[in-house]
């Protein structure tokens, strides 16, 4: 698997481009803005197809390209758990409105939950359900990759405090993901990449007892 990551917007969201090079199927996770670094990643990485795009929740700043990249490649199916869904339709889930931003309404093609899993050329993509930031934030992981989007982050975790965010699914979210077997190199939604062994280690957010502290 290919993989490459642009920075994009004014809180510099990654946005992550995928070629599975069996098939030369691409995917798109989390198109922040329609951003012309993020199409030009898209034409130089080389695939032959946008097959997905993935999006791990449904906030303004991870899905702000939805609708240039559906113009661009309509035939790209668009993946996002079912509690979020309602971001793409609602400018006051998405946090859009917020900021004053509007974003016509547009349609999911494939709603997930936990333990979903999305072929991707010859690689199964799996699905695992981290609500806490919104109720409709995942991980999709495959191989030895976890794209966390906005959930776990180098050394912290993501925000509670905005609407639909909860800090006890947070709790629950982080600590699911500690007990997941084996080392995952880890990709943000923010941020640098890490390891799930590294913040095992490092990120306090990791530990029960941080929690029972807040």
């Amino acid at each position: 698997m290919k993989i490459s990551k642009v920075v994009i917007g004014p809180i510099d969201t990654n946005s992550y481009i995928l070629v599975e090079e069996n098939s030369g199927l691409g995917a798109v996770i989390d198109p922040a803005f329609p951003a012309p670094n993020l199409f030009k990643a898209i034409e130089d990485s080389g695939m032959k197809k946008l097959a997905y795009v993935f999006l791990t929740h449904g906030h303004y700043d991870h899905i702000f390209g939805l609708p240039a990249i559906k113009g661009k490649y309509p035939d790209a199916k668009i993946v996002i758990a079912e509690e979020d869904e309602i971001c793409l339709k609602s400018t006051a889930c998405s946090l859009a409105s917020d900021l004053g931003l509007e974003m016509d309404p547009i349609s999911a093609d494939i709603l997930v939950k936990d333990s979903s899993t999305i072929q991707f050329g010859t690689i199964s993509v799996k699905v695992v359900a981290t609500p806490g930031h919104t109720p409709g934030s995942v991980c999709y992981i495959f191989d030895n990759h976890m794209f966390s989007g906005d959930t776990l982050f180098f050394k912290t975790c993501g925000r509670t405090d905005l609407f639909r965010g909860s800090y006890d699914d947070m709790k629950e979210s982080i600590m699911k993901l500690g007990n997941l077997p084996g080392d995952y190199i880890v990709y943000p939604g923010h941020g640098p990449s890490t390891t799930l062994d590294a913040e095992r280690k490092g990120n306090r957010f990791m530990r029960k007892k941080q929690w029972s502290l807040m």
